[in-house]
């Protein structure tokens, strides 16, 4: 690994790590679009090292926290079993050399969505448009959408962030649920990893450079969550998240960074 590289790499998961742990997400959004649009790894490889790591934040997270509790994916077993299987079907697709300009183009698109309900939640609260008792009709192909894009770019909690984000669970209820399934299907993206031999040399060398600090950035922005109004910081990373998201998306139609456009 060229030093020149190390700092690049250091840098990007410095920032995503303390997304990461200041707001609960922001690996996946950060981290991988900025490897593969900007550094040129391949997909496959990009998905697998950031997920990896980030299945290590969350574990950190919730020993921290102390909020894991698997009794809480039972409201919602239907969309974690649906997930759990699509998981694979999404993975097929990031294997596939043929399908890369779309799993870029995809990914992006996401990151923008993840974005875009930021800002709604940010500028409306959280909305009760799905109610807790009837709600679990949205789970199949909730789970379906959620496992195929947790293979594809492990951004598999968007569709249930969405769905409980805007429903009438309490908060603790919500936070709990929501992390307990974000760690869950991270954990599924991994056994699928095993299973597709995504574990190279190349991969696992990253791996083991970056995860360590990448934990340590993250616990201090679980600290400093908790010590400094988020309202700046929040605007600055959707800045961040519309810049990956729409420059992922170019990369994927034209091959082309959003830099090459402007020098």
């Amino acid at each position: 690994m060229l030093i020149e590289f190390f700092w690049i790499i250091l840098f990007v998961f410095i920032i995503s790590a303390l997304v990461k742990g200041w707001s609960g997400f922001g690996t996946n959004l950060i981290a991988m679009p900025f490897l593969i649009a900007f550094l040129g790894f391949q997909n496959t490889d990009a998905v697998t090292i950031v997920i990896s790591i980030n299945v290590f934040m969350n574990i950190a997270i919730l020993v921290e926290n102390k909020k894991f509790n698997i009794k809480s994916l039972d409201n919602i077993k239907v969309m974690v079993i649906f997930g759990v299987l699509f998981t694979f079907v999404g993975q097929y697709f990031l294997n596939d050399p043929d399908y890369d300009k779309y799993v870029k183009i995809v990914a992006g698109s996401l990151i923008v969505i993840a974005g875009i309900n930021k800002i709604i939640t940010m500028k409306f609260g959280r909305q009760e448009l799905f109610k807790e008792a009837t709600m679990h009709k949205y789970f199949i192909p909730a789970g379906i959408v959620s496992g195929i894009f947790n293979g594809i770019a492990g951004l598999g909690g968007l569709p249930a962030l969405i769905i409980l984000s805007n429903s009438d669970l309490k908060r603790e209820k919500f936070r709990t649920t929501l992390v307990a399934y974000f760690f869950v299907m991270n954990v599924v993206a991994l056994i699928g990893f095993i299973i597709n031999a995504n574990y190279s040399p190349f991969v696992l060398q990253h791996i083991g450079v970056f995860l360590i600090p990448a934990v340590v950035v993250c616990m201090v922005g679980v600290y400093l969550s908790r010590r400094v109004s988020d309202k700046v910081f929040s605007y600055v990373m959707l800045g961040v998240l519309f810049f990956m998201g729409i420059n992922l998306v170019i990369n994927g139609v034209t091959g082309q960074n959003i830099l090459n456009f402007l020098f």
